[in-house]
C-alpha cells in the first residue's frame, strides 16, 4: 500500500512536469527560421533608416534579438526584432 501511494505521487509529479514542459514548448513556437527571417528584415530596415533619430534604439533591439536567437530563445528573439521594426516604423509583414 505504501509503495502504491509513493508510485501514484511520483506519477502525478511526472505528469505535472510533462504538462509544464509541453506548455513551455508551445509558448516558444518561433523557430530558428523565424529568427533568420526577422534578422534579415531588421538589417534591411536599419540600412534604409540610417538617418533615423531612433536608430540606436532599433540597433539595441537588434542585438537583443540576435542574443536571444543565438541562445535558442526564438520567441523572445523575434519579439525584439519586431520591436526594432516598430521603432523604425517598418512593417514586420512581408
Amino acid at each position: 500500500m505504501r509503495n502504491l501511494k509513493w508510485t501514484a505521487g511520483a506519477a502525478a509529479i511526472c505528469a505535472s512536469v510533462g504538462l509544464f514542459a509541453n506548455s513551455a514548448t508551445a509558448a516558444n513556437a518561433a523557430t530558428l527560421s523565424d529568427c533568420l527571417h526577422s534578422a534579415r528584415e531588421v538589417r534591411t530596415a536599419i540600412e534604409s533608416n540610417q538617418g533615423s533619430a531612433k536608430l540606436d534604439d532599433a540597433q539595441r533591439q537588434q542585438r537583443y534579438g540576435l542574443e536571444f536567437c543565438n541562445r535558442g530563445f526564438y520567441q523572445q528573439g523575434t519579439a525584439h526584432y519586431a520591436e526594432a521594426l516598430r521603432i523604425l516604423g517598418a512593417s514586420d509583414k512581408s
